[in-house]
């Protein structure tokens, strides 16, 4: 392999394995081993999840455009606290070709049996990317059914005190109407239009009154095909 590029990263200042150690770890494995180690690419007090991964970014641009041919990192189910980005880079090398390295689990997909070790790493992280989704819906849907708040700002027709989710009842005699005159055949716009030439506040009281998004919005938590919602009266 002609080019590798060395990718180190840790979310805290404090972490164990901190960028000089893997930054030394992975010099001496590229020397060992003979490979052309052209730069080493950090990442460091960046949370794993964080929107932007700049030293993350690079290394993977540089995989798509086919800049390098391997990655050497220290850990790569660290390289994103975020599974969907350790299943981004491991896709991405595959796909391009591109030789992807990880000295603490022992990967090389130069080799078959390293190939084999990454995609299983992926197909392990995808499963439980499904299954943080699945927990997460099934918490909203107990808070649901339960009355306890499950987001941050109260949907229209509600209201939050001590973290459950009590009925406002001026708003749902608005919401209400908006239902009848759905019924009625009535559209979004013109379910806005009456609400603002009617001068109804909406939640956030704003200057601009109600938009479509909103009517909508405060439609379907109340009569939507998802809506499970039990409020306190």
């Amino acid at each position: 392999m002609n080019k590798i590029i060395g990718f180190v990263r840790t979310s805290t200042m404090k972490q164990s394995n901190s960028i000089v150690n893997q930054r030394d770890s992975i010099k001496v494995y590229a020397k060992d081993r003979k490979l052309q180690l052209i730069d080493i690419i950090e990442e460091e007090g960046i949370s794993g999840n964080a929107l932007k991964r700049v030293g993350f970014d690079i290394v993977l641009q540089m995989v798509k455009d086919k800049q390098v041919d391997g990655v050497l990192c220290y850990w790569l189910s660290r390289a994103g606290r975020n599974a969907s980005k350790v299943i981004e880079l491991i896709n991405s090398c595959l796909n391009n070709k591109v030789a992807l390295i990880s000295i603490k689990e022992g990967i090389d997909t130069s080799t078959t049996g390293g190939r084999i070790q990454a995609k299983l790493m992926a197909v392990i992280a995808e499963e439980e990317l499904i299954s943080i989704k699945e927990r997460i819906t099934a918490v909203i849907r107990h808070k649901k059914v339960n009355g306890l708040q499950y987001n941050g700002s109260p949907a229209y027709g509600t209201y939050v005190k001590n973290g459950l989710i009590y009925a406002d009842e001026f708003e749902l005699k608005i919401v209400r109407n908006m239902k009848n005159q759905r019924s009625r055949g009535w559209s979004w716009y013109k379910i806005m239009k009456n609400l603002n030439s009617n001068e109804i506040p909406t939640k956030q009281n704003g200057a601009k009154g109600w938009s479509i998004n909103q009517v909508k919005k405060a439609f379907t938590y109340h009569y939507g095909e998802d809506k499970a919602v039990s409020l306190i009266k």
